[in-house]
């Protein structure tokens, strides 16, 4: 199969390195030496070289996991600390009516409000009920404030550290993957480099209509073999918890599979997509929450159209956010 995304780079490797072997056991076979390309370089360089990429990617997707964990548990607590301040808002309108407190009470931020935006206003409830709680003057209430649970206000104070903690959690596993990605993409074109040397040097050794030339790996698709996409529909259902993707039939004679394939944000990056799922001919529907763990998520997702010979298209892009 030809080089078709990032995870790709694996299955051909390992198809060059099936074809290195028959074509060393011939060139031994025939009293020959082991086949070398520029720079000394071996079936063994390559088999660490494609090992090395493997890892790099295997490596990038737990990085990625990473990011979708530690979103997960900064949006749940940010939903946990939201609805104690509008429990708050609640509490300091009853409790207290009638005082300066009510007016000096933070606006609710959005669930997709900016990180500044929700701590100032979690800073600005904890600051408010400080004060209350050392206010002895206001009529019809003794001090301390408590919510529901007797919910006091040192254990807000804790919590709103931690999701402070959270939020840095994320940074740091967003620049974790980002650098690990770097990583992973500086091993490809040098591997791909060797792919294109070996077939050179196979082409040369054997001439063009010897087996081991005809039998080569294919690195690009076959001109005129790209495959009509598909188009692709979806959104967010609510009452199942998924997002729902649909297509119509693909009339491709050899077709293979629909692969759906996600990237994180509002833009479809290539480069940093992963496969959500594979679906034989004939299906027109998949389900997923890949990419949309939590509220507030937005991931953006392709169809491939993918034939026996490797060939693939991908459709229009579906952008969602997680409400």
């Amino acid at each position: 199969m030809p080089i078709s995304d990032i995870g790709s780079y694996v299955t051909v490797g390992e198809e060059f390195k099936s074809h290195w072997t028959d074509v060393n056991a011939d060139r031994v076979a025939g009293g020959g030496t082991v086949l070398l390309l520029a720079d000394g370089y071996s079936l063994v360089t390559l088999t660490a070289d494609v090992a090395s990429v493997a890892t790099a990617i295997t490596g990038q997707e737990d990085l990625d996991n990473a990011i979708s964990l530690a979103t997960t548990n900064r949006d749940n607590r940010k939903v946990t600390l939201r609805d104690r301040l509008m429990e708050f808002r609640d509490a300091v309108q009853y409790r207290l009516k009638g005082s300066g407190y009510v007016r000096a009470l933070p606006d609710t931020p959005a669930l997709d409000a900016s990180e500044q935006k929700i701590l100032k206003a979690l800073d600005d409830m904890a600051s408010v009920w400080l004060r209350i709680n050392a206010d002895m003057t206001v009529p019809n209430f003794t001090p301390p404030l408590l919510l529901r649970g007797t919910f006091a206000v040192a254990t807000f104070q804790s919590e709103l550290a931690l999701l402070r903690v959270n939020y840095k959690a994320v940074t740091d596993a967003e620049n974790d993957a980002r650098i690990g990605r770097g990583q992973r993409d500086v091993r490809l074109d040098p591997l791909r480099d060797r792919f294109v040397q070996y077939r050179q040097a196979i082409g040369v050794e054997y001439g063009p209509l010897h087996p081991l030339t005809t039998t080569l790996p294919e690195l690009t698709p076959q001109p005129g073999s790209t495959p009509a996409a598909v188009p692709l529909s979806g959104g967010w259902n609510a009452a199942t918890g998924q997002a729902e993707f649909s297509w119509p039939p693909s009339t491709e004679p050899t077709l293979v599979q629909f692969q759906l394939r996600v990237s994180d944000g509002a833009t479809y990056d290539a480069a940093t997509a992963t496969v959500v799922g594979n679906a034989p001919p004939g299906t027109l529907s998949l389900n997923s929450t890949a990419g949309l763990t939590a509220t507030g998520d937005v991931a953006s997702f392709k169809l491939f159209t993918i034939l026996s010979t490797g060939n693939a298209a991908g459709s229009n892009t579906i952008t969602i956010t997680r409400p």
